[in-house]
């Protein structure tokens, strides 16, 4: 499970106030489908987190009503999504430090990892050619322990 520098509450608090800013409108389906994902350790796609607001928190809310707040969300730079290969969109808060992904292409599982090396040699590699780097994705495609 992920561990977050700040607890929901203040993370909601934040969030609310940021959208007011905005001049963007709340409301209590995004606050749920946020719960959700802070308290999740994995990575979920819309049916799976439409089903957990259901199920934990007797929420009423569509499957078109979470896909219009994840695509609104990442938009906002809050969650960001990852395909595994499968054209299914999963997705997770983007309030952790920055980590790349091992993924599973037989039971997909997906394994979160960090390595200061790996993150020196891209900034080293865009040095050398005159870029400017200003994010990267890494997925690694094989297979895990389980499936080997």
């Amino acid at each position: 499970m992920k561990k977050y520098d700040m607890n929901f509450d203040t993370f909601l608090k934040e969030f609310k106030e940021h959208v007011s800013k905005l001049g963007f409108k709340n409301s209590i389906q995004k606050d749920y489908i946020l719960k959700i994902l802070y308290h999740s350790g994995e990575h979920l796609t819309a049916e799976e987190i439409t089903f957990s607001v259901k199920k934990e928190y007797n929420i009423d809310v569509g499957i078109a009503t979470v896909y219009r707040t994840m695509k609104f969300l990442e938009e906002m730079n809050i969650v960001e999504s990852l395909d595994v290969g499968d054209g299914v969109k999963r997705y997770e808060l983007t309030l952790s430090l920055h980590h790349d992904h091992l993924v599973c292409t037989s039971c997909s599982k997906i394994i979160e990892f960090s390595d200061e090396l790996i993150e020196s040699r891209q900034i080293k590699i865009a040095n050398i050619n005159n870029f400017h780097l200003k994010d990267h994705v890494m997925t690694i495609y094989g297979l895990c322990e389980s499936c080997q």
